[in-house]
């Protein structure tokens, strides 16, 4: 139903705000981290834009779920009163290329985690973590491209 590939993937050292509650509202946390950044100044190059899921919602309440919005904005960024620095951990990875809405990523991630997982003889090794590849204000929602980057055991 999605193209799938495995790929080792590089560790990344990101800034991150964490958002706890629905998913669905995890919106605000990156909203934050944009404000954060534009503070800083000019936009650097080779910003990467991600979201990091910790928990399972059919698990966790929705009050309780944990979210990291999270950018790579370079190498020498440090902790401060707004932002934490985390590492995205490298490793063998099932990427899930999605291009269309953002409202269609949870589906793909179920279908990632529920169907492609079970089917390939995979098993997961952790939450999964989403790259976003383009600026949603740059094109239209159909051409939004995400990377829903699952972790693997092995």
């Amino acid at each position: 139903m999605y193209p799938v590939q495995i790929r080792e993937l590089s560790p990344v050292r990101v800034v991150a705000i964490r958002h706890v509650g629905p998913y669905e509202a995890a919106d605000a946390a990156l909203e934050r981290l944009w404000d954060w950044l534009r503070e800083r100044g000019p936009i650097p190059a080779g910003l990467r834009v991600f979201s990091i899921y910790h928990d399972d919602p059919a698990l966790v309440p929705a009050d309780r779920l944990r979210c990291d919005a999270a950018m790579y904005i370079g190498p020498d960024v440090k902790s401060d009163d707004v932002v934490t620095v985390r590492e995205i951990p490298g490793g063998c990875h099932a990427v899930l290329m999605l291009e269309g809405p953002y409202s269609r990523v949870p589906q793909a991630t179920r279908w990632l985690i529920e169907t492609w997982l079970p089917r390939n003889g995979q098993r997961a090794a952790r939450a999964p973590f989403n790259e976003y590849l383009n600026d949603p204000q740059a094109v239209p929602p159909t051409a939004l491209r995400t990377d829903i980057c699952l972790p693997l055991v092995g």
